[in-house]
């Protein structure tokens, strides 16, 4: 079969699964699968970047669970960082080759990187490497797989799409933070991160007090303006990685990858921010009672993690306000 005619049969089996009830991974995956098939390839890979994050595997046919996580250990690669800014083919005797930090798993004999673009913006990279050295040296094989990675960048916005969709009913109405539910999805899944790679995750309790008090002197406006504020001054101390949620008097955070002695100078920050002077003058003024507690070594379970937490956040509230308490100190 001639290259061109490999690739509309790519095409057209990638528009016909468009019509089935599977998810975009799912249909990426697919577009994987039949790269493999169709060509001599070792691996082939669609990564989703996100706002500055670390390359996320969106979808792969070729690649180790072991590879997969060293890749999330890493973080990146310069083979990734160099395909985001443009098309990168590296084939037979590059040096690049011989070393793992340009080629990906497998000792390949051609590689070929691209961003995956949609309106200027990349949303990811698509990657393939081969034994075959002269493989991605054919112009009608580059188109293609420059084809593939424009198809790549449509599944990952799709993805995009759908997960801005499904934020809008985990975001608190009044503070634009998550909701519980998005915390405890949220602190599931890294919890189960943190297992894998053996990194830390800390927990951060806020119970805002006054609140009801504020409520019944200045009315729900001005205590609800006066709860926005306090989640500006919050999520202004947080990383764009951290999570941060909201329940009634209560605001939930989730902090990957960091140990309790960071957790706690963010904890402080938060304080001292809360305890600045306010800009008016009230005779009702929100303060806070603040818990921290870290996975693994003060649980590794929610059930355990959680429940520390609160009893962080009681022992605050009992050395009065604006106060913060670390398990284990």
């Amino acid at each position: 079969m001639s290259p061109i005619s490999t690739r509309i049969g790519i095409e057209n089996e990638i528009l016909s699964y468009l019509g089935k009830r599977l998810s975009e991974e799912k249909q990426a995956s697919h577009l994987m699968t039949l790269l493999m098939e169709s060509y001599p390839l070792l691996s082939a890979t669609v990564l989703a970047v996100d706002d500055g994050r670390s390359p996320l595997v969106f979808a792969h046919r070729g690649l180790s669970g072991n590879f997969i996580k060293d890749l999330y250990a890493k973080g990146t690669l310069p083979v990734i960082d160099a395909a985001l800014s443009g098309e990168v083919v590296l084939s037979g005797g590059d040096a690049r080759l011989s070393g793992p930090a340009w080629r990906f798993e497998h000792e390949c004999q051609g590689l070929y990187a691209a961003p995956c673009r949609l309106q200027g913006d990349a949303l990811g990279v698509f990657i393939a490497d081969s034994r075959v050295p002269g493989l991605f040296g054919l112009s009608e094989t580059r188109e293609a797989f420059r084809a593939y990675a424009q198809i790549s960048a449509f599944f990952l916005a799709l993805r995009g799409f759908h997960h801005e969709v499904s934020r809008i009913p985990d975001t608190d109405s009044i503070t634009g933070l998550h909701n519980f539910k998005f915390f405890h999805e949220v602190l599931h899944r890294e919890l189960t991160r943190g297992r894998k790679l053996g990194n830390p995750v800390s927990l951060m309790f806020i119970k805002v007090r006054h609140l009801r008090e504020m409520n019944d002197v200045y009315g729900h406006i001005a205590a609800d303006g006066a709860l926005v504020d306090l989640a500006r001054l919050v999520r202004a101390e947080l990383r764009e990685v951290d999570y941060a949620a909201r329940s009634g008097s209560m605001i939930y955070i989730v902090m990957p990858e960091t140990s309790k002695e960071e957790a706690a100078k963010v904890a402080s920050k938060i304080l001292a921010a809360v305890k600045a002077p306010a800009r008016e003058r009230l005779e009702v003024i929100l303060k806070t009672a603040i818990g921290v507690a870290t996975f693994p070594t003060d649980g590794e379970t929610e059930r355990v993690l959680i429940p520390h937490t609160e009893s962080m956040v009681h022992e605050s509230v009992r050395k009065g306000d604006n106060a913060v308490t670390i398990f284990g100190d």
